[in-house]
């Protein structure tokens, strides 16, 4: 499993929420070489997680299939 999958998997296990995803998850695979997710902890830290290229279409598939998506 990618990096940036597992850190975004440790967070939601504390109980983090996914409040950002850029580009959204629901638009086009065409041309995505960038993935950022902001997540926010009950602490009201928040945490970046960006993936690139081939990490990020993972990543924007393990959101899609989690049905973590928060818009």
């Amino acid at each position: 499993m990618n990096e940036s999958i597992l850190k975004l998997q440790e967070l939601l296990d504390r109980d983090c929420k996914i409040e950002k995803i850029y580009p959204s998850v629901l638009g086009s695979d065409a041309e995505i070489n960038i993935v950022t997710v902001e997540v926010r902890c009950p602490d009201k830290n928040i945490h970046k997680i960006r993936a690139y290229r081939e990490e990020a279409m993972n990543l924007r598939e393990f959101i899609r299939t989690k049905n973590l998506d928060t818009k």
